[in-house]
């Protein structure tokens, strides 16, 4: 039979009572830490139950003297309970403690101190968090946790580190804080870790957290307090390194935190000892070790600042928005001074696409304007323009503008002279769809330009700049009034002129303000060009919502119409396929009426009254009449 000690710590005393209220008491002895660490170790297992430092103490000595261990939580250590899978209560856990069998386990010391669940280097929230810190907390708690983090971020440094794996690998970065774990503790570090933590494979597993800017920590606590998925991959503001050990070294002096408690500073030795322990747990427990342990070394760093430039930066101070490097603002810039050129190439597919839109709007096919749309090359110098405002480079402004400008040019011109030949002025529908624009044709360029400015900024997806252009379709409105030239119609043409400025203004807003986030210019030099694209969006969006209101307005008037019935000499008059156009300030309902019989003059006319009194002004009614019999 077994010897077993059940050795407790001041702490414990209601663990004892418990125990003793079950009259089990003779399967073991009692014995306080202090008379246990005097004694000879005589016994096969000891159970221990007390604070952190009284179980490491307990744990260490099993380590030297080969003995069995299990352990008794207090219901206030949360973190021990959920990192050994054990019971809330206090007689269950005894039970294991009695009747488990104990099996060997890794051990993580750091600077030779025992880590019993997490060892912190500098700050690392939300990484050393219990996952079901926010389980039970609303989604107004959950809010406030994110804003104090927000808070937080205000005094945490990016400190200049230096790591050295057992296999003599060096990692040089900067970071807020590394979290340092041997298994999975169920805290948000183990949550990203997913399936690389694991007991008993012999390694450490390190997380280092080195967000780019503000925004991207928020969402590093967006991720950890709203979402509780486990993450397959890693997320941009962390790197990962598993290895036998690891030796940690950092230009200013950070705390070493284990278990809760500061135990010393940077620099930091740590390192796993392979099956040391042997421990009576759950069999839940044991059941989270695979079959197949993985012990290949693992680094996965390359999200991480490594550059001087970028490292350099972060230690200084944190920016609300990640930066782009050197190597994608060179790469970037490079591949849109090329677009911002005029070549013949972009001559010549602006002289295409502009015959394709104006034959296309003049056989009102959709297919056919589509088709100038993709091959319109316009997109590209007014993303180059963009980016050239944001960063105020005169050269590159002026080069892109130039090709704007005769990219115009072409279009209107072209059409002007083929509508100026054909020798029929027909407005067909698609040519009417490019002469209203409103404020949601600005919604539209804006969404476009976010899009492009997403595309250009991504190699990955840069084939989907056609899907861009056709949604903001820039041709097809200059086209439309290069038609309104043609016809010597001034009203088509400023309409049509003001829905491609629509686009214009929105694509150039959208595409700065997203380089801008994206960080390939500093606040004080973008300042002045998101000042002024915002002004001009201003200004071009106060006509928009003249055409919007009106927009709208008619909108109620047809609904008040639509699908209507009104009597008249005991006929029954239904309205369907309600429109509304202008003739010379004069609204027009047009619109086909349904009945059995035909209608009289006099009748039409007090139908006219009749519409009249219902939407509350003077109109003009041009009527289909169509019989049911």
């Amino acid at each position: 039979m077994k010897k077993i000690a059940f050795v407790y710590g001041k702490s414990s005393l209601n663990i004892i009572e418990a125990i003793k209220e079950q009259r089990i008491t003779s399967a073991f002895s009692f014995m306080g830490i202090e008379t246990f660490l005097k004694e000879e170790k005589k016994y096969d297992r000891v159970i221990v139950a007390g604070d952190i430092d009284e179980i490491k103490t307990v744990l260490l000595e099993a380590i030297s003297n080969d003995f069995e261990v299990a352990i008794i939580p207090n219901v206030s250590q949360a973190s021990l309970q959920s990192s050994f899978s054990l019971h809330k209560g206090i007689l269950e856990n005894l039970n294991v403690a009695l009747n488990s069998a104990a099996k060997p386990m890794d051990v993580l010391f750091a600077n030779d101190e025992l880590v019993l669940h997490t060892a912190l280097v500098g700050d690392v929230p939300p990484l050393n968090y219990h996952i079901t810190k926010y389980r039970n907390k609303s989604f107004k708690e959950r809010l406030k946790a994110l804003y104090e983090s927000y808070l937080k971020i205000k005094t945490m440094n990016h400190t200049r580190l230096t790591f050295k794996t057992r296999k003599s690998n060096v990692i040089d970065t900067v970071a807020t804080g590394v979290i340092v774990i041997e298994h999975d503790n169920k805290t948000f570090a183990s949550k990203f870790m997913n399936h690389r933590s694991s007991t008993n494979n012999e390694q450490l597993n390190a997380l280092i957290i080195s967000p780019n800017s503000i925004v991207e920590y928020l969402q590093l606590m967006t991720n950890a307090i709203f979402n509780r998925n486990k993450k397959a991959t890693l997320p941009n503001t962390i790197g990962y390194i598993k290895s036998e050990a690891l030796t940690l070294e950092s230009k200013v002096p950070l705390p070493l935190v284990i278990d809760g408690r500061a135990l010393g500073e940077t620099p930091v030795n740590f390192v796993v000892k392979p099956k040391v322990l042997k421990i009576a747990l759950p069999d839940c427990f044991w059941e989270r070790i695979p079959e197949k342990l993985n012990s290949k070394e693992t680094i996965k760093v390359d999200k991480l600042p490594h550059t001087y430039e970028k490292m350099h930066y972060l230690q200084k101070q944190l920016p609300f928005f990640t930066h782009a490097s050197e190597y994608q603002y060179k790469a970037l810039f490079s591949s849109l001074r090329e677009e911002g050129k005029l070549s013949s190439i972009f001559m010549v597919l602006m002289l295409l696409s502009s015959v394709l839109a104006t034959v296309g709007l003049y056989l009102n096919s959709a297919s056919v304007v589509i088709g100038a749309m993709v091959l319109a090359p316009l997109m590209n110098p007014i993303v180059v323009f963009s980016m050239a405002l944001l960063r105020q480079d005169e050269l590159l402004s002026l080069k892109s503008l130039k090709t704007i400008s005769v990219g115009i040019l072409i279009t209107l011109l072209t059409a002007a002279f083929i509508a100026g030949v054909l020798p029929f002025e027909h407005m067909t529908e698609e040519m009417e769809g490019r002469i209203k624009p409103s404020i949601l044709d600005m919604i539209v360029a804006f969404v476009s330009g976010v899009a492009a400015a997403y595309v250009k900024n991504n190699s990955k997806i840069a084939n989907t700049i056609a899907g861009v252009a056709i949604a903001v379709a820039l041709v097809p409105p200059l086209a439309t009034a290069g038609i309104g030239l043609g016809w010597n119609d001034w009203e088509m043409f400023y309409q049509a002129f003001l829905l491609f400025l629509t686009n214009l203004v929105g694509i150039v807003f959208a595409v700065s303000l997203v380089f801008f986030v994206k960080g390939f210019s500093p606040l004080q030099r973008a300042k002045k060009g998101l000042f002024y694209t915002l002004l001009f969006s201003i200004l071009i969006t106060i006509p928009l919502l003249d055409s919007f209101v009106t927009i709208v307005e008619d909108s109620r008037l047809i609904s008040r119409l639509e699908h209507q019935k009104f009597e008249i000499n005991g006929k029954t008059i239904t309205l369907q396929n309600v429109s509304l156009s202008r003739d010379e300030k004069v609204e027009v309902i047009k619109c086909e009426l349904l009945l059995s019989e035909s209608p009289t003059k006099q009748e039409i006319k007090t139908l006219k009254l009749k519409i009249e009194e219902r939407v509350g002004k003077r109109v003009e009614l041009e009527a289909l009449v169509r019989l049911r019999f």
